[in-house]
């Protein structure tokens, strides 16, 4: 064969950089044909077939793990049987190639093209191989000239598969892990496009199309190379890998390669979008126009229910158009974008003073992140605020986000006007306000710090101060901004790590903050910031436990005074109303319970967990209950037990056995000497009554959790060491010690924290579980047995305590 590789050395992953592209791809194809001519003259002789490739091997593109489509065109009346393909089927088979082949007459394969749309696409992209080219050509002939009569309604189905897909995939421009393949601005797209140009025979020419394919092609190819079985999903386990197979190392490279993935995505996902209705229009014959044009104002018009310029546009009237888009949702001209895109092309900060007013008003438009993505796609984002190039595309490192760090502050942005919409004491907060545009600045650019290693929040109060000097906003307005941005994180942090109802975090809080405006606006921008990272991140719990911070610090602003718990007496009635059971106790129940206990859930769940606790436990007694968090969907377990030492690490030992990853969760301790625990709970394979069985055992010493966790750590032990951060706070807390643990996330890392508390013979008064992600943050309030504070030597022993425990679980930390 010529020193062609073999059809299992095709398979192979090639090595190849980014400069690379697809070539790999094309010369996987060019030797396979190579390969499968001589198999054709070995095998076939002159049986009287013609062979195509097509669909993905017909565009003469073949990654490691494509298939192989092949079209055997057979001619009429002949005998052609399973055996006569066999000898060319069975060696690719053998190679571990997936290959798709269908044996058909020209007229079969052109006759069943209406019937089934991936024939029919199939067939436009197809070449010939081998064998008998006159079959070959007759199929050609039948297949043009059934195009130029179906052409409308073929290309009618495209779109419509098109526009069906997208309605169910993700878009790879902004998905933190994209399928290359299937999602918006994948290669389905561009495939799409191909398919359309065939048919219309109007090919869209755009570099940034061929940039794009190269780009994700090379990309494409180094993923083939990490998997063992077919998939196009950049995982973020195999993003690290895929980095590195391309010359890109260390967690900067991978960063490099996904800002590029989701920039070449971008491209693909708007240009295919614009060309395909423009390609599209020939053969459908566009919409009936009645040559009404309406002005908007600013240059801006409405042209057949369709956004467009009435004159040749500068920077200023771009801005103005993507406001009315922001504003009405309406779509935009092909042309006018391609108008814009030429418009903000040489564009630069000086630009300001004409777009600032428009600018403002997309941010306030209830369709502003698509206002925000064609700005950023014609340039002029990163061109007018040029610290955006840092986040564009970047990568989240953490499950809770959805999106990327650009596309969740466009979400934010948003997301601003929703917790209005929908959220009385927001909307409140809105009102009174006032002036809201420092906290649509401040919600686009909150997370601007991020990528620089540093702190995000002071580095991004430093960047946004920066940016709006740029715009031309009054000083006091960008000192606004800057102050939200750098605290934009105060009130979620502060209310799932520390005790609210403890009248020092309150004060520090309030003395942070400052004022009853930066209260209210970091309120707003902290419920946007949560809903735009996501359901996991913005729990029922979490929201609850802001707004409670949130009222406790407009006390103390507004009246000088911190205060010091909910009125219990309030508290109790509103349960009794919901839970008549224990009507004439609630008030009761509820003055056994920490302070901080009062607010920390929605009323409904409080009123469950207080029916728990309203009887007595009986020797051995646990209570449970499960249900489901309103917002993420997420599993809530709620467990009622007799208090004592290393109750809380108990459930999470039971947890960690059965393989449950923790999300977030609250324990706290009744002076009756019963523990309730809270827990949010991924959703699992084990059998919940499994689950509640195995609780019931360990709470009466039916089980040995210690020995069955540390055989089952054996068995899936982190690939990195877990070495805990412990942080002894002694000064956060009037009668409690606040002990805080970081690490990274780990199944079982809670019950070994836990367990190290409990071997101090330590008392767990309140704790607040928080994992963010590849992160977790708990947050421990400690007392000693007789109800006092740790001293110092015993502070030196939990740190030591704790990572003794988790090193017994996952092994000892890199020296």
């Amino acid at each position: 064969m010529n020193g062609v590789p073999t059809l299992s050395e095709l398979r192979a992953a090639r090595s190849a950089s980014l400069q690379d592209g697809n070539l790999p791809a094309r010369a996987r194809s060019t030797d396979l044909d190579a390969v499968l001519a001589d198999l054709i003259g070995a095998t076939m002789g002159d049986a009287g077939i013609g062979v195509a490739a097509v669909g993905g091997y017909g565009r003469g593109e073949l990654w490691p793990h494509s298939d192989i489509d092949l079209l055997f065109v057979a001619a009429p009346r002949s005998r052609v049987t399973p055996a006569t393909v066999r000898g060319l089927l069975y060696p690719l088979w053998d190679a571990n190639w997936q290959v798709g082949h269908a044996v058909r007459t020209a007229k079969e394969a052109i006759d069943n093209a209406p019937r089934d749309l991936h024939a029919a696409t199939a067939l436009l992209t197809s070449r010939f191989i081998g064998g008998d080219r006159a079959l070959y050509d007759e199929l050609i002939d039948r297949r043009d000239r059934w195009v130029a009569r179906d052409s409308r309604r073929l290309v009618g189905r495209i779109m419509a598969e098109v526009a069906e897909r997208h309605a169910r995939v993700d878009r790879a421009g902004w998905s933190l892990a994209p399928d290359l393949k299937e999602d918006i601005g994948g290669f389905r797209d561009l495939h799409s496009l191909t398919w359309i140009a065939a048919i219309t025979s109007e090919r869209t020419s755009d570099p940034r199309l061929d940039a794009a394919s190269e780009y994700l092609g090379a990309v494409r190819e180094a993923l083939h190379a990490e998997v063992t079985h077919k998939t196009d999903v950049m995982r973020l386990d195999l993003q690290p890998r895929v980095a590195k197979r391309l010359g890109l190392r260390g967690s900067e490279g991978t960063d490099r390669l996904m800002s590029g993935v989701h920039s070449k995505a971008r491209d693909v996902e708007h240009i295919t979008r614009r060309a395909l209705r423009s390609a599209a229009s020939p053969a459908t014959g566009g919409p009936r126009r009645s040559g009404t044009l309406s002005s908007l104002g600013h240059g801006v018009a409405l042209d057949e229910g369709v956004l467009t310029f009435s004159e040749p546009p500068g920077p200023g009237t771009v801005m103005w158009l993507l406001a009315e888009h922001a504003a009405s949702g309406k779509d935009v001209a092909p042309g006018a974008i391609g108008a814009a895109e030429r418009a903000m092309s040489n564009v630069d900060p000086g630009a300001w003073p004409e777009c600032l007013e428009p600018f403002l008003a997309l941010l306030r438009g209830g369709h502003a992140p698509s206002a925000l993505e064609l700005l950023d796609h014609t340039g002029g984002l990163v061109a007018l605020i040029p610290e955006w190039e840092r986040i564009r595309g970047r990568a989240q490192h953490d499950l809770y986000h959805r999106y990327t760090v650009d596309g969740h502050s466009f979400i934010a942005v948003a997301e601003v006007g929703r917790v209005i919409r929908g959220d009385p004491a927001a909307e409140a907060a809105a009102e009174a306000a006032g002036d809201l545009d420092a906290l649509f600045l401040a919600a686009l650019l909150h997370d601007i710090g991020k990528g620089s290693g540093e702190d995000h929040s002071e580095v991004g109060s430093l960047s946004a101060g920066a940016a709006c000097r740029r715009m031309g906003l009054p000083e006091d307005d960008v000192q606004e901004v800057s102050r939200l941005v750098l605290l934009h994180l105060l009130l979620p942090d502060t209310a799932t790590r520390r005790d609210i109802e403890d009248g020092a975090v309150v004060s520090a809080v309030a003395d942070r903050v400052g004022s009853l405006r930066t209260l209210k606006l970091l309120y707003l921008l902290a419920a946007a910031d949560g809903r735009a990272t996501g359901p996991e991140a913005w729990t029922d719990w979490k929201a609850a436990l802001v707004a409670s911070l949130y009222r406790k610090v407009l006390v103390a602003l507004e009246t000088g005074e911190i205060p010091v718990r909910v009125d219990v007496t309030v508290k109790a009635a509103e349960i009794e109303a919901l839970e008549p059971s224990v009507t004439g106790r609630a008030e009761a129940i509820l003055s056994t319970l920490p302070p901080s206990y009062l607010d920390s859930a929605p009323i409904e769940n409080i009123s469950d967990e207080v029916r728990m606790l309203s009887e007595p436990l009986g020797p051995g007694e646990i209570r449970t209950r499960i249900g489901q968090e309103e917002l993420s969907g997420r599993v809530l377990l709620t467990v009622c037990v007799p208090d004592r030492p290393g109750t809380l690490a108990r459930t999470a030992g039971v947890l960690a056995l059965h393989r449950v990853s923790v999300l977030s969760a609250q324990a706290f301790s009744t002076t009756t000497g019963m523990a309730l625990e809270r827990f949010i709970l991924e959703e699992h394979g084990s059998s919940w009554d499994d689950i509640l069985e195995a609780l019931g055992a360990v709470y009466s010493g039916r089980l040995a959790l210690d020995a069955h966790l540390e055989r089952k750590a054996a068995d899936y032990r982190p690939a990195l060491p877990i070495d805990p951060e412990v942080r002894i706070l002694q000064d956060e807390a009037s009668h409690s010690t606040v002990i805080e643990v970081r690490a990274s996330d780990a199944l079982g890392l809670l019950y070994a924290t836990t367990a190290g508390l409990s071997d101090l013979d330590l008392d767990i008064h309140v704790a607040k579980i928080d994992t963010l992600g590849e992160r977790v943050v708990d947050v421990f309030y400690v007392r000693t047995p007789w109800g006092t504070k740790i001293d110092d030597r015993q502070a030196a022993e939990v740190e030591r305590s704790i990572r003794h425990r988790a090193a017994r679980l996952f092994g000892p930390p890199t020296p």
